[in-house]
């Protein structure tokens, strides 16, 4: 916000106080962020594994069908 005082330009900066995050409210935050990226890093690691395709080191895949 600019506030201009006859020949004085200058620049302020409101704040609300009911804006402000006291300790413990940011630390439930940042516990709830991280509790959620730990889950989405996990998804991901359950949903590669489950669409991984082993190599049988010949260049093919890996069968569990039992045929030669």
């Amino acid at each position: 916000m600019d506030v201009i005082i006859n020949e004085v330009v200058s620049s302020i900066r409101l704040v609300d106080n009911q804006a402000l995050l006291d300790e413990r409210t940011l630390g439930r935050i940042v516990r709830a962020v991280l509790s959620a990226v730990d889950d989405r890093d996990a998804h991901r690691r359950r949903r590669e594994e489950e669409s991984h395709v082993a190599d049988d080191g010949r260049g093919g895949i890996a069968g569990t069908s039992g045929r030669p």
